[in-house]
């Protein structure tokens, strides 16, 4: 029985290192949203507002998986984590359908777009989605947490796209540059999403008492 209550123990993520890691990325990432807002709207750069408002979202499913440490008993954690595991997915695939859509309404109506800004201001979001991936990478004992890692791994992925989009638009003029990698990314982004949603389903699964009977 000791032992038994000593494993649960260990699979719930109370410790004040790991609570105040996603208080940090939190706190960076909200404060990059308004950068990236502020940018946006000086320099008139739409795709800028645009990718701020995705961060807002891993934003909020930041918030949303700190709450759920909070709420987690000792004996329902697993399926609360794979619970909101499988909510944050589903922002994710709003998202690639957000970027999808908005990619094929540049190749039909291209606008354009202020290779620098975007570049510069990029690149902070690298930096904010690394310093957070790798705050959230020490804790990574649950699904929950791996699935928050996800949104800022792929955060810095859609960043560097930016970034290049941003430097080759700069030089060349090529605005189709930017809808091209855009796709690229969400398709990146989709895969890695279809493995968290694989592994949440699973868990729920193995914890469903109907499955052990």
């Amino acid at each position: 029985m000791s032992a038994h209550a000593h494993h649960d123990h260990a699979a719930v993520p109370e410790s004040r290192a790991a609570r105040n890691a996603y208080r940090i990325a939190i706190a960076l990432n909200a404060g990059f949203v308004i950068l990236e807002v502020v940018v946006g709207y000086l320099y008139h750069s739409l795709g800028l507002v645009s990718d701020a408002g995705h961060k807002l979202i891993d934003v909020f499913a930041l918030v949303l998986a700190l709450v759920g440490f909070r709420l987690a008993s000792k004996e329902n954690f697993q399926r609360i984590s794979a619970g909101i595991a499988l909510f944050n997915a589903a922002i994710l695939l709003v998202a690639v359908g957000v970027i999808i859509a908005e990619s094929i309404a540049k190749f039909s109506h291209p606008e354009p777009v202020d290779g620098s800004a975007m570049s510069w201001t990029a690149g902070i979001g690298i930096l904010v989605s690394g310093i957070s991936a790798i705050l959230l990478m020490r804790h990574r004992g649950d699904i929950n947490t791996r699935a928050a890692f996800l949104h800022m791994a792929t955060d810095s992925l859609l960043s560097l796209g930016v970034v290049i989009s941003g430097i080759v638009i700069s030089r060349t003029g090529a605005d189709i540059i930017d809808p091209i990698i855009s796709l690229v990314i969400a398709a990146v982004i989709l895969f890695n999403t279809v493995r968290v949603v694989v592994e949440a389903l699973r868990t729920l699964l193995s914890n469903n008492p109907s499955s052990r009977a």
